[in-house]
């Protein structure tokens, strides 16, 4: 699949300056960002013929202010955060799997990961439940007058 570079400039009238460089002449303007895909998607359309769907934007913008830089250093960490969440959901599960494996308690397991131990459990292979050695549960009988 065709990906087309799209940059968006901030312009001060207040409005996104669109082009797609891999297109001669394709310039489209956004009044917001989060319009740019739709307004240049028509762009790409009249200039090549090519319907949406048929090709991803990869969108690059630029605010030529230092507001601009903070918010691209926040989107970075954004992204440097939700792939560091990932790898901590992964190492989770494989901590919970092995100290299930060893025989450690669903309420032990969740206190050395940091989790509840609900959550440990619901992490076990198969949500595997130990038998338990409680006996035979009597259920006490009331009488009803």
């Amino acid at each position: 699949m065709k990906t087309y570079t799209v940059r968006a400039e901030w312009d001060t009238t207040g409005w996104w300056v669109v082009t797609v460089p891999d297109i001669r002449g394709a310039i489209t303007q956004s009044r917001r960002l989060d319009q740019v895909a739709g307004d240049v998607a028509e762009v790409i359309e009249l200039m090549t013929g090519e319907t949406p769907g048929s090709y991803e934007i990869d969108l690059q913008w630029s605010v030529p202010v230092p507001a601009g830089a903070k918010a691209h250093e926040a989107r970075d960490l954004r992204a440097e955060a939700e792939a560091a969440d990932e790898r901590a959901a992964a190492a989770t599960g494989e901590a919970v799997r092995a100290l299930f494996a060893e025989g450690f308690t669903y309420r032990d397991i969740g206190a050395m990961i940091g989790v509840s131990y609900q959550r440990a459990q619901q992490l076990a292979p198969g949500k595997a439940r130990r038998a338990q050695s409680w006996g035979p549960v009597r259920k006490a009988r009331r009488k009803v007058s």
